[in-house]
């Protein structure tokens, strides 16, 4: 096979090592905001459907980035930034919808996170990385994992908002 060149053809795409952690970060942010939507006190059938919408992105962007590190490579670059603004439009869009739905933390941070993780997809395709590593992949564990947490809660929290602003309280069962 000869090569042309300036042609990509035989190169491997391979993004930083943080970039599947990142992606997972993203899935994990989209399916809260995803699960709020549809579960809302007062959800509607728009915050709803982009609730499923949100939901298998976040879906997606999970196996996404298992796929990632299974073949240490990046499978469908393209595709996958795609995924991503399609997730970041659904994010923004909950914000909107009539119940309101969305923590507004939680849409910064998934914009955040989508917009690294796309960065450094497209980063991978032009300059492919080295073989990950582990401490790579531990320090972008714990970073993701300091901008996730604090996602989910709010996820949690705006799904509880009754129509007033007034947070419904979750009732325990204790003893029953």
């Amino acid at each position: 096979m000869t090569m042309v060149q300036g042609s990509t053809t035989g190169r491997v795409s391979r993004a930083p090592s943080w970039v599947p952690v990142g992606a997972w970060g993203f899935g994990l942010v989209a399916v809260g905001l995803g699960a709020a939507a549809i579960v809302a006190v007062q959800a509607d059938t728009l915050s709803q459907a982009l609730g499923a919408v949100s939901v298998a992105v976040g879906l997606g962007g999970l196996g996404w980035g298992a796929t990632t590190l299974y073949l240490d490579r990046t499978p469908t670059p393209r595709a996958a930034v795609a995924a991503l603004f399609v997730g970041m439009g659904v994010a923004i869009a909950l914000l909107s919808t009539g119940p309101g739905r969305a923590s507004i933390l939680a849409v910064a941070l998934l914009l955040g996170l989508g917009v690294a993780v796309a960065c450094g997809i497209l980063r991978g395709t032009r300059h492919p990385s080295p073989r990950s590593s582990l401490w790579g992949l531990i320090g972008a564990a714990a970073l993701v994992t300091l901008v996730v947490v604090p996602a989910l809660g709010a996820c949690q929290g705006a799904a509880l908002l009754d129509a007033d602003g007034t947070v419904l309280p979750v009732v325990t069962h204790d003893g029953h």
